[in-house]
């Protein structure tokens, strides 16, 4: 009887063994397919790591602008600079295409103007805050 004992209680070492063994086995097979895929961070070019980072953004970080009860944030300083020189009717003219993203006929409607007229003016907003921005214009 106690031969019983020992060799049911081999057999069963011997089970575990080999089952852990083949568990081992399923590890170094699935970590050498992620090998091929995985890059290292280590490894990754400076531009490449922009892209994967974030930052914490806070309410400080950003210039406001509200019209009609709709916020325009502005984190550049320079472009808040030249949003906050312009008229409050071209501020609202821009917070409702980019931040409403209306079209020039809904807009249009909202200032009491032409689709066309519309065009033009946010056009020619634009422009000058490029050139603006480009240091072409004071």
């Amino acid at each position: 009887m106690v031969y019983e004992d020992t060799a049911e209680r081999h057999r069963f070492d011997s089970f575990c063994k080999v089952v852990l063994r083949h568990a081992m086995l399923d590890c170094f097979r699935e970590f050498s397919c992620q090998n091929k895929w995985l890059v290292s961070l280590h490894y990754l070019p400076p531009s490449a790591l922009d892209g994967i980072c974030t930052t914490d953004q806070y309410p400080s970080d950003y210039i406001a602008f509200s019209v009609d009860g709709y916020t325009l944030q502005i984190s550049n300083e320079q472009l808040a600079n030249i949003i906050e020189k312009l008229p409050q009717s071209e501020r609202r003219l821009l917070i409702l295409c980019f931040v409403l993203e209306l079209n020039d006929r809904e807009i249009g409607r909202k200032m009491h103007c032409s689709r066309s007229a519309i065009q033009r003016r946010c056009t020619s907003i634009l422009r000058n805050t490029r050139k603006q921005l480009a240091g072409e214009l004071p």
